[in-house]
């Protein structure tokens, strides 16, 4: 839990708030694997019937309280890949959310006449509450969604930064934790909430998160699109709930992803 060190007098114009740690040895407790306690619905994965599913676990779906990140660069179609398999979610009687950080209703009005499957997808405008976004984020997510996709988790970070007068260390950390606990089941309806983070690359291809974001994720998806913009793959470079290494192309048309399987060379 962070507390604010404060100081007498008035406090400085644009002055960064820097979080205080207080430590509380009572809270330390260790477990063996024995004594942890979860419900089975941690085993059912989410499907969307689809080829996506296999590469996504062993299991074939989406497996709850996991904590993903899509990477790619612009354009790659990382949006349109987690919208894709937010409608599928939601059609089959999933509670599912996106947050966009980036784009309003008119761009996501556009976007959805594009692409019309995506228009049944409950969709949170973040940019609309930015004097407020660390509160509207907890009440939003604390309803309980089966899969939450954000869009970009970046873009977030950096508005909690601004508006709450954190550093980016401390906003990174206060939005992994409200993760952690939403993917533990702790929100009012006890769902194993699991996360798509979307995130940009570097020119150079590199992951442009922090290596703890990168660290703390349960599985990291990479999307990359040939330089003729013809062709799209996702392939994982790591997931926890997949043993396979395997890669998976799609094409995007105006009523559907299309996939097609083949093995990572």
């Amino acid at each position: 839990m962070f507390t604010q060190a404060r100081k007498r007098g008035r406090p400085a114009k644009n002055k960064t708030i820097q979080p205080v740690v207080t430590f509380d040895a009572s809270s330390v407790k260790l477990f063996r694997g024995t004594d942890l306690k979860f419900n089975d619905a941690l085993f059912q994965p989410l499907k969307t019937k689809r080829e996506i599913d296999y590469v996504l676990s062993t299991e074939g779906g989406l497996m709850p309280g996991t904590n993903m990140v899509l990477v790619g660069g612009p354009g790659s179609g990382k949006s349109t890949l987690a919208l894709d398999w937010l409608s599928d979610y939601t059609k089959r009687g999933y509670k599912c959310l996106f947050v966009s950080g980036e784009m309003d209703e008119i761009a996501h009005y556009k976007y959805c006449k594009r692409l019309p499957k995506f228009g049944c997808v409950e969709t949170l405008f973040l940019k609309n509450y930015a004097e407020n976004v660390m509160e509207t984020l907890e009440f939003i997510f604390n309803k309980g969604y089966d899969v939450i996709a954000i869009d970009s988790i970046a873009e977030v970070i950096e508005m909690v930064k601004d508006n709450c007068r954190m550093t980016e260390g401390a906003a990174e950390s206060w939005f992994l934790g409200l993760q952690d606990r939403m993917k533990k089941g702790a929100n009012d309806k006890g769902y194993y909430t699991t996360f798509i983070n979307i995130q940009q690359v570097t020119k150079q291809g590199e992951f442009a998160g922090s290596n703890r974001l990168k660290h703390m994720t349960d599985a990291m998806a990479h999307i990359e699109r040939s330089k003729d913009g013809t062709q799209r793959s996702i392939y994982f470079s790591k997931n926890r709930d997949c043993d396979k290494d395997d890669k998976m192309y799609f094409v995007i048309t105006n009523d559907i992803i299309h996939y097609s399987y083949g093995s990572v060379e």
